[in-house]
């Protein structure tokens, strides 16, 4: 018996029938792949973003309200996005008061976004300032020190990366295809006002309601204080975007 060979056009039958089949598994390792990096980095992100909103949330709860400065404001239209306020909470310890359950400030606390190299994106670095023992007193002050006069100590960290800079426009945005960041870039502090009574049109500013230099006008709920942080992701394939926002009442 005779066995017949492979004619040329079976073989290329074949050819074609392999490469078609190792595409479609190339393009299903591919999808894979991209859906693993896009869970890990969204992972990673969630992480970071709930470490530094408890943070951020705790910090502007025990605070004073009149100690609070943001950036950049009227004064240091240059610095760059951040904030700084008193606390009562010693360096990694417990709630100082008085006897008469006042809150006692033992520090600055202090938040700056840095660039982290590529020009559009920071790490938000929080950190302390102790007060000498000439300041520990019961009145709540502003901090003359720049959040961004960064002073190594073991009570700073960084608490979150990818924090996008001021003027940054945000890429394949389907909903805002035009959207960019302002002049506080992906970290926002600043004051609600909202006038006139509790339905009152709701305005934000970089004014400390507790300023008595600059005139303001007269406002309701003039005691909550905006935060927003917004995060991009940049993997290589779909870069993910991450804007959360809340407001917080400083208890003091």
């Amino acid at each position: 018996m005779k066995r017949r060979g492979m004619t040329l056009l079976e073989v290329l039958i074949y050819v074609i029938m392999a490469g078609m089949a190792s595409m479609a598994v190339g393009a299903l390792f591919s999808l894979g792949r991209k859906a693993q990096g896009t869970m890990l980095a969204g992972y990673l992100v969630s992480g970071q973003t709930d470490t530094a909103l408890r943070w951020i949330r705790q910090d502007l709860q025990e605070t004073a309200l009149t100690s609070i400065t943001t950036y950049p404001n009227a004064s240091q239209a240059a610095q760059p996005p951040g904030c700084s306020f008193v606390s009562p909470r010693e360096p990694g310890g417990a709630f100082q008061t008085s006897v008469y359950a006042r809150p006692r400030w033992v520090k600055f606390v202090l938040y700056s976004l840095r660039d982290q190299g590529d020009g559009r994106r920071g790490e938000l670095i929080r950190w302390e300032l102790p007060f000498s023992d000439a300041q520990k007193d019961f009145v709540p002050h502003t901090c003359a020190t720049l959040p961004n006069a960064f002073t190594e100590n073991k009570y700073r960290r960084v608490l979150v990366k990818d924090v996008l800079l001021p003027n940054q426009k945000v890429p394949n945005l389907k909903q805002n295809p035009d959207y960019q960041t302002g002049p506080n870039g992906g970290f926002r502090v600043l004051f609600v006002q909202r006038a006139g009574s509790e339905a009152g049109a709701e305005t934000l500013t970089s004014v400390n309601p507790g300023d008595n230099t600059v005139a303001q006008k007269p406002a309701d709920h003039h005691t909550l204080v905006d935060v927003r942080l917004e995060i991009l992701s940049d993997d290589k394939f779909y870069p993910s975007f991450y804007q959360i926002g809340f407001k917080v009442h400083p208890k003091y």
